[in-house]
C-alpha cells in the first residue's frame, strides 16, 4: 500500500503508533491503517476490528490483496472490552465521535495499562474526550493538528498513568500543547466560529452560556501565534 493512500488525519495517527507494536485497529472499516503500518514494518502484528460484519469483510479482502492473512487479523467486536489477552500495546480508535470514543475507553478495563499507548481522533466533540482523558487518569503526551479534504483534524496520543487534572475550558477545546501549525490555527478557528453559533443559540433560547467567552480566549490565542508568526 502506497504513503498516498492514507489521508493526513490517518498518516497522523499512523505516525503516533509505537514501533514494533502489537497493534488493534479499532473501527478500522478496510483495514487501511493496520495495512500501512504493517507494510513499513512498524508493527508487528495487526487486529483489524469493527462492530458490523460488513467493513470487516472489505477488511478481509483487503487483508488477503495485500498478503498479510498471517500478520492482521480480523475482530468482530463492539469496541476494545473484548481484546483482553492477545498482548496489544497499542490502540487506534479514529473516525468516531469523541464521545463514542470516551465509551469505549471507559469499557475496555485492559486500556487502563499503563504500559498500553492509545492513538484517538475524535471527529466531533473533542473537547469531551480530552476533558474524559483528564478525569479518568490518562495523560495526553501530545496532540498532532493536521488538515484533511480542507477540514481541520486532531490526532491525540494518551497513556493511563493514574493521575487525575483539570483542564480549562479552553485547554478542553483546542487542547493544551498546540503546535502553532496552520493546521492548528484552522482547528483553533474552527472550535471558536462553532463556539459562537452555540452562544448565539443560547441566546436565541434565552439561556446562558459560556460559549462566547471561550470564543474570545481562544481568538486571542489565534492572535498570538499570528502576531508571533509575523515577527
Amino acid at each position: 500500500m502506497r504513503e498516498t493512500e492514507l489521508d493526513a488525519r490517518l498518516l497522523a495517527a499512523a505516525d503516533l503508533v509505537r514501533q514494533g507494536a502489537c497493534f488493534a485497529d479499532i473501527g478500522t472499516d478496510h483495514a487501511h491503517l493496520p495495512l500501512f503500518l504493517l507494510a513499513r514494518a512498524r508493527i508487528s502484528f495487526a487486529y483489524a476490528c469493527d462492530v458490523a460484519r460488513g467493513p470487516l469483510a472489505s477488511a478481509e479482502a483487503a487483508i488477503a490483496a495485500a498478503g498479510e492473512g498471517d500478520r492482521c487479523k480480523t475482530v468482530l467486536c463492539d469496541g476494545a472490552a473484548e481484546l483482553g489477552g492477545l498482548g496489544i500495546s497499542d490502540y487506534a480508535i479514529c473516525g468516531m465521535g469523541g464521545e463514542l470514543i470516551a465509551r469505549i475507553i471507559s469499557d475496555a478495563p485492559g486500556l487502563s495499562d499503563p504500559s498500553v499507548r492509545l492513538v484517538l481522533q475524535p471527529m466531533t466533540r473533542a473537547a469531551h474526550l480530552r476533558r474524559f482523558l483528564a478525569e479518568n487518569g490518562f495523560s495526553i503526551l501530545g496532540e498532532r493538528f493536521v488538515i484533511a479534504n480542507r477540514r481541520p483534524y486532531v490526532c491525540i496520543s494518551a497513556e493511563y498513568t493514574g493521575r487525575f487534572y483539570e483542564i480549562s475550558r479552553i485547554e478542553a477545546e483546542i487542547g493544551a500543547y498546540p503546535d502553532r501549525s496552520p493546521a492548528f490555527l484552522a482547528y483553533a478557528k474552527a472550535r471558536a466560529s462553532a463556539l459562537r453559533k452555540e452562544a448565539l443559540g443560547a441566546a436565541h433560547r434565552g439561556e446562558s452560556s459560556e460559549a462566547g467567552k471561550i470564543a474570545d480566549g481562544i481568538d486571542g490565542i489565534i492572535k498570538q501565534f499570528e502576531s508571533r508568526s509575523e515577527i
